[in-house]
């Protein structure tokens, strides 16, 4: 069974003319240097005020108490919950978006899934201060954590509390883990290219700085000894797809768990079953929103316009038009159904949602999510780059408003008159969503600078099917390569991966007393199937993980909540099982996810800093535009002298060159 995922096929405008494995390596890892060092200063300055903001606000929240957010009775629930939902309806939405076109295989995801990924790791960070700060004493947020503690309590596992501290682990987990995934083999080209400038510059100076050196052995680091065998491609195929499944079915229980709890009660404005499929869609629509603009950003700020085209706009253009088209239709169904057979007190929330001392958050749905997104029914509109991060930074602005009608509106009036009570924005809950927003920006501008913002892997596999043809040859061992010596073994080294699956094929059936190996900078499925190297069991491996970890943590809630500490809340049954449903499918994807980046690393062997394939000469290149095929020596049967006849002989898929590899 291979791992990869539907084929990648050439598709206009999704690259620019003349681009190919090199120029794609030496436009994304060179990327941050052509930042404008003026602008990015000022604007990380920028973000550190508004998080020295947010140290102040922080400051005066432990002296005084979550009481500055001008919470009250019975708006229990204000700006801390809607500013926290918002930033986790951006995370899904883009965690989503990256997972789907993951699964789908979509060609333009090359350009989208590393900005998309990044966008929802930055925002779940800012929302995961809210869970943390919100609690009073926030040196004490482990106790929502169920741990072995000296009072012997366990956590109210039917408290939302408790089930945001577990859905924001989780959802950082696998995140993390899809997103360093696809980052591995990046950082693999990052390190070779940094090891080249180290050799470069010490060729010139006579020494090499410390800075390029520290440079080198960071990426060497992260890349944790990534070679690009066949076998590693394979399984990191397997690995990213199955990451994306997971990420898939968390977000979906994360945004339909929360939802579901609202739609659960019986307040009016919640109580409705379309609840879950409008936050899922709203939530999306934001996301994509936001990863829309910083797609922009991206594009501008780094110079990549070959590698993020027009093209790529304009399919972002047209998903957030199809998403604000769903939403349209959520929220005019709502209204529809409210006015229709909704009773007193439904159609009473409505008006005050429509023209109450609230209504503003309305508007802004309508103005600035709904709206805005029709301009992409004109070609013009979606091919500009400008209106189409405008319009996504609008649709972020919409989708607060629809957190803060739906929050805020609903809870400042229910059934009886008497407990009404009006709820209005004070600075300190606005200077804090502030500080949140300096979070993401601070985190992202680190990111531009140090961080490949586009998938060169990705952007490879897009460009492997109309790269410009290269002439093949052969060039004869030198004498100081076929020296007597103990080898570690002989490669030869091909200009494409069909040179090199026809040599692997011709020769793999052959006994050389050798173990054969291939590495390239992109997947090669023919390769792999040509060597019979399957991608093992590591979607298996993940599955069994995350229903064994939904499981044990569904008992854990069971026991605890209805054996070891009975504590009745509502009137619910001691084993109520649904209650525990969000929190138990969140840490079994989150079990599913280390496993399937545990299994990578432990079938690909990693990480191992050093590698004797790593001598090869050139091996460099092995991430950039060359492909290698290596004769491991495994036995006394090893004999150079006919690999290399073997190859020089061969009547397709000829090497350019072929080398003795010392141990």
């Amino acid at each position: 069974m291979s791992g990869t995922v539907t084929p990648l096929p050439a598709r206009a405008g999704l690259l620019g003319k003349g681009e190919d494995f090199a120029s794609i390596g030496r436009a994304v890892t060179g990327a941050s240097s052509r930042i404008p060092s003026r602008a990015w200063w000022i604007a990380f300055a920028g973000a550190c005020g508004l998080l020295g903001v947010f140290a102040v606000t922080l400051a005066w929240l432990l002296i005084n108490g979550v009481g500055i957010w001008h919470n009250n009775n019975p708006v229990v629930w204000a700006l801390d919950i809607v500013a926290y939902d918002w930033w986790i309806g951006i995370a899904c939405g883009a965690l989503l978006t990256s997972a789907i076109l993951r699964l789908t295989g979509a060609s333009w995801r090359s350009g989208i899934d590393r900005i998309a990924e990044t966008t929802a790791i930055l925002a779940a960070a800012s929302a995961a201060l809210y869970p943390i700060i919100h609690l009073g004493r926030p040196w004490l947020f482990y106790w929502t954590l169920p741990y072995p503690n000296t009072l012997a309590l366990w956590p109210q596992f039917r408290s939302p509390l408790v089930w945001d501290a577990i859905d924001i682990i989780s959802f950082l987990g696998v995140c993390l883990g899809l997103w360093y995934v696809g980052l591995l083999p990046d950082f693999a080209t990052l390190r070779d290219r940094a090891f080249e400038a180290a050799l470069a510059e010490a060729d010139e100076r006579g020494r090499t700085r410390r800075l390029t050196l520290m440079k080198a052995q960071t990426y060497g680091i992260l890349a944790l000894g990534w070679r690009g065998a066949s076998t590693h491609w394979e399984r990191w195929l397997m690995a990213t797809r199955t990451l994306s499944a997971l990420a898939l079915v968390l977000v979906v229980s994360l945004q339909t768990g929360a939802s579901v709890m609202l739609a659960g009660s019986v307040l009016p404005g919640w109580h409705d079953t379309l609840l879950p499929v409008s936050f899922l869609a709203a939530s999306l629509l934001s996301g994509v929103g936001v990863t829309a603009a910083l797609t922009v950003l991206v594009r501008r700020a780094l110079h990549l316009d070959a590698l993020i085209t027009e093209r790529h706009i304009a399919l972002m253009a047209h998903l957030m038009l199809g998403l604000g088209l769903a939403s349209a239709y959520c929220y005019a169904t709502e209204i529809f159904s409210g006015l229709l057979h909704g009773d007193a007190y439904d159609r009473a929330v409505l008006v005050r949602r429509l023209s109450g001392s609230h209504a503003w958050a309305f508007w802004i749905i309508v103005v600035f999510a709904l709206l805005p997104v029709h301009l992409f029914w004109f070609a013009a509109f979606r091919r500009s780059g400008r209106v189409v991060a405008l319009v996504g930074l609008a649709a972020a602005i919409g989708s607060f408003g629809d957190h803060f009608m739906l929050l805020i509106v609903t809870l400042s009036h229910d059934f009886l008159p008497s407990s009404a009570h009006p709820y209005s924005m004070g600075v300190w809950g606005l200077a804090t969503l502030a500080g949140t927003i300096g979070l993401f920006l601070a985190l992202l501008l680190l990111a531009l600078r140090t961080l490949p913002m586009v998938s060169i892997a990705e952007t490879r596999r897009v460009a492997e099917s109309h790269r410009d043809g290269r002439p093949r040859g052969e060039r004869a061992p030198v004498p100081a390569e076929s020296a007597q010596a103990r080898l570690w073994g002989v490669s030869a080294e091909f200009d494409d991966a069909g040179a090199l699956a026809a040599a692997a094929g011709a020769l793999k059936e052959r006994d050389f007393g050798a173990r054969i190996e291939t590495y390239g900078p992109v997947p090669m499925r023919r390769v792999a199937e040509s060597l019979g190297r399957p991608a093992g069991i590591l979607p298996l491996l993940a599955l069994g993980a995350a229903l064994a970890g939904g499981l044990a943590f569904m008992g854990l809630c069971l026991y605890a909540s209805g054996v070891d500490y009975v504590f009745d809340v509502g009137g619910r049954p001691r084993f109520s099982w649904p209650a525990f449903l969000v929190p138990s499918v969140s840490f079994g994807t989150l079990c599913g996810g280390l496993t399937a980046l545990l299994a990578l690393l432990v079938q690909n062997r990693l990480p191992r800093l050093n590698h004797p394939a790593f001598a090869i000469p050139g091996f460099t290149r092995a991430s950039e535009d060359r492909f290698f095929l290596a004769f491991e020596a495994a036995g006394p049967r090893f004999n150079p002298a006919r690999i290399e006849q073997a190859l020089a002989r061969l009547p397709q898929g000829r090497p350019l060159t072929i080398r003795r590899v010392p141990l």
